[in-house]
């Protein structure tokens, strides 16, 4: 007598569709993982004279470019994650909001004070991070309605602070006089890969960078939950208020970071997790992950970009921000084109 034909388990059938997510996550970043590799080695050939591999003294600063834009990247691109999720809204990122000009205010604060003083500057991470923090606190209270966090307050008031700190960044640097703290002010606020940093400044950052994507992705299923309201979420178990905590303080670090390796850089923490929700879907530990490559790969193309148009006209190097700017206010414009011309 034959057998009944086996019907589907519900747990196979509830597991299958997550399996084949899984392996579509994978897959796509194990891809952009290579993509990262070939550009980073392709990079290695890039000078801005000659195009090939190069002596060792040539390699070194090769490398040190290419180890400061991949930095720069994964920093600006996981604080965009971080904000996103913090203020609920898919267009924070740490140069619109006013981070990253309050971390150059910051910069340019403690240059100033220690130049009046006449004492070494010390590490400039410390005045950046207190401008960035200062910049998302002021945001953060700023744009609340009765407890709420308006999205259009929030861009209006990001966009208005990142003008007035650029217009104290400008001031301090000319009180000292004409010839200002720093001669190519303009150059550092269109942003630009520092160059003859000491090894250990660029390498702490990149530890540092590291630590604070390893702690979003801790807390990544929370992070998943908190797009719920904060009722649900608490009755999930997760504590908004320490969340929100965790994602200032990272955000603010990671944003302060990129400023004091390449100044401030716009719309890197805007463009990279757009993009890798768009092929890894909304969970945050493959999105901080893909995030996080997708801006390596910008920073390091930005920068072959600027060496080819050197050798196209020998304008020399131009700032990486440009290029950003141009990339991320198109993509911006794009992400606000359902509501532009609506009252």
């Amino acid at each position: 007598m034959p057998k009944p034909a086996e019907l589907p388990s519900p747990t196979r059938s509830i597991d299958a569709p997550r399996t084949v997510a899984a392996h579509h996550t994978i897959t796509v970043l194990l891809l952009m993982a290579v993509a990262l590799i070939g550009v980073a080695v392709l990079r290695m050939f890039f000078g801005s004279e000659s195009f090939g591999w190069a002596g060792s003294n040539i390699r070194h600063i090769r490398f040190e470019r290419l180890g400061i834009a991949c930095v720069v990247g994964v920093a600006l691109a996981v604080s965009g994650v971080g904000l996103q999720t913090l203020l609920r809204n898919p267009l924070a990122e740490p140069f619109i909001l006013g981070l990253s000009t309050g971390a150059g205010v910051g910069v340019m604060a403690q240059w100033l004070i220690t130049s009046l003083v006449q004492a070494p500057p010390g590490p400039s991470y410390y005045g950046a991070l207190i401008g960035s923090g200062a910049s998302l606190t002021i945001v953060f209270l700023a744009s609340r309605k009765r407890g709420i966090i308006d999205p259009l307050g929030l861009l209006l008031i990001g966009v208005v602070l990142g003008t007035i700190n650029g217009a104290i960044i400008m001031f301090l640097n000319y009180v000292p006089g004409s010839a200002g703290l720093r001669p190519n002010i303009a150059h550092w606020m269109m942003g630009n890969l520092a160059e003859g940093l000491a090894a250990q400044v660029w390498v702490t950052v990149g530890l540092v960078t590291v630590v604070g994507l390893g702690v979003l992705l801790w807390y990544g299923w929370a992070m998943d939950v908190a797009s719920f309201s904060d009722a649900e979420a608490e009755s999930m178990g997760i504590h908004m208020g320490r969340l929100r905590t965790v994602l200032f303080i990272v955000a603010s670090v990671l944003a302060a970071g990129a400023v004091v390796l390449a100044g401030p850089i716009a719309f890197v923490g805007l463009v990279c997790p757009h993009l890798a929700r768009l092929l890894l879907g909304p969970q945050h530990r493959p999105l901080l992950i893909g995030s996080a490559i997708f801006g390596a790969l910008l920073m390091i193309c930005a920068d072959m970009a600027s060496i080819a148009l050197h050798w196209s006209f020998r304008w020399g190097l131009m700032p990486l921000g440009i290029f950003t700017a141009v990339i991320g206010g198109i993509s911006f414009l794009w992400m606000l084109r359902p509501n532009l011309g609506r009252t």
